[in-house]
Order: C-alpha cells, then structure tokens, then sequence
C-alpha cells in the first residue's frame, strides 16, 4: 500500500492513538480516523492543534514523519524516526566515511537527472527549444557540478515555466505558496525514505548549512522537483487561485505518479526508498551507485 499524506489544517484539533488507529477530535467529538499503518507523513498546519505522547511515538515506530508548521505554514519542525533499520549503526558509518569525490560524483549524478526531468517537463509545456538546451547543459554536468550547470539552466527553466514575470521565491505568494508546499511534502518524503535506510538525514551530499538538520533530504529531493513543477502548474491550470485544501489535494497526487525505474513503471514513494537504498550502496561500495527513477512522457500524462 502507498503511504499516505494526512493534513490537519484545522483549529484545535486533538490526536491521540486508539486500536492502532489516529483518531482526530475537538473537546470530545470525534472528527475521523486513519489507521496508524496507513500513515507514511502527518503535516499538522493547524494552530492549537495537540498531540498525545503514544501517538507522536507510534507514528515513528512506524516509519512514519510528522511535520510541524509555523505560522507561514512552512516546516518548522520534524519528528523523525530514531532507528529505521537494523544496520542503521553500520550504515551510519558508511556515511560519515564516504569521501568527497565520492559525493561529487552523486552530486553530478542528481543534477543531471533533475536537469532531464526539467526538459521533459518543458517539452510537456511546448518548449522545445528550451528543453532542447537545458539537455545541452545536463550533457556537460562535471563531477560536482563545479560550473554550476544547475543555476544556469534554472534561470532559463523558470522563465519557459511560469513567464518572464516571475521569481522563484520560498516565502513568496501565490503562485509560489503552491511550489513551497509541494516541495516540503517532497523534502518529507525524502526524509522518511532517508530514516528507513538507516542514513542520517543531517549529514548531505552537497548541501550544508548551520541551520538546517536536513540537508540529505535536500540532495536526494532535486531530482524530483519538476515532478512537483508539473503538477503545481497542473493544478493552477485547473483554477485554483489559492492555497487551499482543494489545491493542495490536487498537488500532492505526484506521490501516486508512476515513474521509470528498472525498466518498469513504478510507483514514487518506492522510487524515493530505493534511491535512499541506493545511497547507501554506494556509501558501503565506495563508488556511484545511485538509482533514481525517471520521469518520463508516461509519468506526466496519466
């Protein structure tokens, strides 16, 4: 079964565990329930929203991720498994012995897919011609991408994308609200399938920064961006105005997008655990083994 993504974006909410379920209630009366099973990422937006202790636990003995939102409704706070694995240990040690050019070359790997799934995203767009030169960049990606191919070609992406008008901006408003959302359900994807390979999510690939705890669900999320870039687009061409919770559940379907992987379609949240895996692999290996699935026409046309 494909995890599921539970948003509780209503005042006062109080969760609690009860017969292997999350009930949902407001002094006394019930609002629903999802079995605990079934739960791959709770998102609690919600102001005064509160927790019991056997819930908050039992969701991360099951693998699961709870997100915790600030005010601007973006990720403030993650509560994360502590043992994913039985070679969590070992694997540990892979990572943090893993060399630099090691990095560099899973580094080069990520860039140029994301790189190729941004021109299939543009070809799907009509821009040829753009996707036709971000390939170009990607086909020159170096160990690293030490000449920054990523920035380049994401100056042209942008522009093909959304319009000459427009600037990515992470506390931006409408329409960046919607690609700020879709991306921390992203980064929390690649955390959970992070936590169940045993890896620690504070030690990256190629992002490190003081203040953020995550940076290996940053590396292992940029190949999957313009998944997300086709279906926020997807979801403005619909209507939506606003981040709303309509919008949001027509966002969040690229969790159920096919994608290619091992010469068959499968499914993302497998797809991002067996790129976690492969993360692994390669740290253990002590070369490039990563795997990441393909978006390909198929994936953005279902």
């Amino acid at each position: 079964m494909i995890p599921r993504i539970v948003e509780i974006s209503e005042s006062g909410r109080f969760l609690a565990k009860r017969h292997g379920v999350m009930t949902v209630s407001d002094r006394g009366k019930d609002y629903g329930e999802v079995p605990i099973d079934d739960i791959g990422v709770l998102m609690v937006s919600a102001f005064g929203a509160t927790f019991s202790k056997d819930i908050l636990v039992s969701l991360a003995e099951k693998g699961a991720i709870t997100i915790l939102c600030g005010g601007n409704g973006h990720p403030a706070a993650f509560v994360t498994p502590v043992a994913g694995n039985y070679e969590t240990a070992q694997r540990i040690k892979y990572q943090i012995n893993a060399t630099l050019p090691l990095k560099k070359r899973l580094w080069q790997s990520i860039v140029k897919t994301k790189l190729s799934h941004q021109a299939e995203v543009l070809r799907w767009k009509g821009e040829i011609s753009v996707a036709d030169k971000i390939v170009s960049y990607k086909n020159r990606v170096q160990s690293g991408d030490t000449d920054n191919r990523e920035a380049i070609a994401a100056r042209i992406y942008w522009t093909a994308l959304m319009g000459k008008g427009f600037r990515r901006n992470p506390d931006g408003d409408w329409p960046n609200a919607l690609f700020n959302y879709g991306y921390a359900v992203l980064r929390a994807s690649a955390a959970r399938a992070i936590c169940a390979a045993g890896l620690l999510p504070s030690l990256g690939i190629k992002h490190k920064n003081g203040t953020n705890t995550f940076p290996l669900a940053d590396d292992l999320m940029e190949p999957y961006r313009p998944l997300v870039d086709y279906y926020v687009l997807n979801t403005i061409d619909q209507g939506y105005a606003e981040v709303s919770p309509a919008s949001k559940q027509e966002l969040t379907k690229f969790l159920w997008a096919d994608l290619l992987m091992r010469g068959q379609m499968t499914p993302f949240f497998t797809a991002m655990e067996r790129m976690a895996v492969s993360i692994v692999k390669s740290f253990k290996e002590k070369k490039p083994l990563i795997e990441i699935a393909e978006i390909t026409r198929m994936t953005i046309m279902t």
